[in-house]
């Protein structure tokens, strides 16, 4: 969409440097960014042990379980991890692993103590895409009621912090994760920024002549409610059938016109952002909406932004489908990997944006442990989680591959030789959320998630140092 407000029209004319020395230098506050994968993603195929894993019974039960998924026939597992993945150690326990190299970047945030990963984490107790979505977005494992019409835990957490704020959600739609708590008007504190340059309403097309359809109807149209909007307001009586859309209406070339305004005096759009170009042209966007949205957090007011990406369901073929999703989230020449750098460029108040910044990593169930017979895993249960972020501290929280799925359970069969086993839920999201919460704004966690304290976790205190 072409901007409307002179300012924008400006935009294109004044120097690079110029514009970002002029840019407001905007106070970055603690920011947390959830990202949503929907489908299911299969983090066992992200993190495997390395060939020199303490527990061989285990090395060879997950080689047996989940060597069909590889696209190359290797003839043993040293030879598929040294072609798959790139090594790393955990910096709490000294344990090596792997992270698959089409997240080469991740590994690179992780040996720098960046992003932590919750194993044996759950956010649903079903296998099932709309139920755990709603379940993780409401941030209520135990939820069984398909009810969209409720508040996410990214709404109540906005609703907790004192004074305004809202939460920017960057994708195509709004998800129950930002929406708040007041039946109605659950949409109350949620900005909807799908193309942070095009927020504004449809205005002069500097691009088309000025006699064009086009344009004569904008001028005519603005130049009405311009004229009319406020004579309206005076004039109808109260409860007016159109009184909602007319400030409505007011209400989004205001706002719209303050964005453009400060995003004209700042950088426009780095070339890497610009050119782009990832399997999932949705999330390239939304790398593109983060970065506006955090050259102007006062104007939109953000304490939470939301994202996602969707296509984790690998049923079958998952070598080829779940490594471009995770390129382009997690590779070198991915989203992240091009975004925050470029973060690093906006003027600050008080402390650089990347240092405000907390990514959390949610899907709506892992997948099972074994594969399936057409080179994919089913639904599974239990998952892992992913935080990222300089105020993280970084590592493995909990048992990354437990000794249990290799060894024989009550009822005599081992987890990774039986289809239908899943990865063993040990922690509620509600406890590691909870500390994400409290990262955000002190004292906002019990609001947000009433049951924390009495949720599972694998081992009690584990997360007490998660976020600094």
């Amino acid at each position: 969409m072409i901007l409307a407000s002179s300012a924008a029209g400006m935009a294109g004319v004044m120097p690079r440097l110029l514009r970002a020395e002029s840019c407001v230098a905007s106070a970055m506050p603690r920011t947390l960014i959830n990202v949503m994968l929907q489908g299911g993603a299969d983090f066992r195929y992200l993190f495997m042990p390395a060939p020199s894993h303490p527990d061989s019974l285990y090395l060879d039960g997950i080689w047996n379980a989940r060597s069909s998924l590889y696209s190359a026939d290797y003839g043993d597992y040293q030879q598929m991890f040294d072609s798959e993945y790139l090594l790393a150690s955990d910096p709490l326990s000294g344990l090596p692993f792997g992270i698959h190299n089409s997240a080469a970047w991740l590994h690179s945030q992780f040996e720098a103590g960046q992003v932590a990963v919750i194993a044996n984490a759950y956010c649903s107790r079903n296998r099932r895409h709309d139920q755990s979505i709603l379940n993780a977005d409401a941030g209520e494992p135990d939820l069984a009621q398909l009810n969209f019409d409720r508040a996410g835990w990214g709404g109540r957490l906005i609703e907790a912090i004192p004074g305004s704020g809202n939460v920017v959600e960057l994708g195509s739609s709004v998800s129950v994760f930002s929406k708040g708590s007041q039946p109605g008007d659950r949409m109350a504190r949620v900005v909807h920024a799908e193309n942070m340059r095009g927020m504004a309403l449809a205005g002069q097309d500097e691009e088309s002549a000025a006699g064009s359809r086009r344009n004569v109807l904008a001028r005519a149209l603005n130049a009405w409610y311009e004229g009319r909007g406020p004579e309206l307001a005076n004039e109808k009586p109260p409860g007016w059938a159109y009184q909602t859309f007319v400030s409505h209406r007011s209400a989004i070339q205001q706002f719209g016109l303050a964005i453009d305004e400060r995003l004209a005096q700042c950088q426009p759009l780095p070339d890497e952002l610009l050119n782009l170009e990832l399997n999932n042209g949705s999330f390239a966007q939304q790398c593109r909406n983060l970065f506006d949205a955090c050259q102007l957090p006062d104007v939109l007011d953000l304490r939470v932004m939301s994202m996602s990406y969707g296509g984790w369901d690998t049923h079958d073929n998952l070598a080829v489908e779940i490594t471009e999703n995770i390129s382009d989230i997690f590779g070198a020449a991915g989203g992240l990997a091009t975004t925050f750098p470029l973060l690093d460029g906006i003027p600050f108040a008080a402390q650089p944006v990347s240092d405000q910044l907390v990514m959390y990593f949610a899907s709506d169930f892992g997948r099972q442990l074994a594969a399936n017979g057409t080179f994919g895993t089913d639904h599974g249960r239990g998952t892992y989680s992913i935080m990222l972020g300089k105020p993280v501290q970084g590592g493995i929280y909990g048992e990354l591959f437990p000794a249990a799925e290799a060894l024989a359970s009550d009822d005599g069969r081992i987890p990774l030789q039986t289809q239908g086993a899943d990865i063993s839920g040990r922690t509620s999201t509600e406890k590691i959320l909870a500390e994400a919460c409290e990262w955000v704004e002190p004292g906002t966690s019990t609001a947000v998630f009433p049951n924390a304290g009495t949720a599972d976790i694998e081992t009690p205190g584990m997360l007490d140092s998660l976020l600094s």
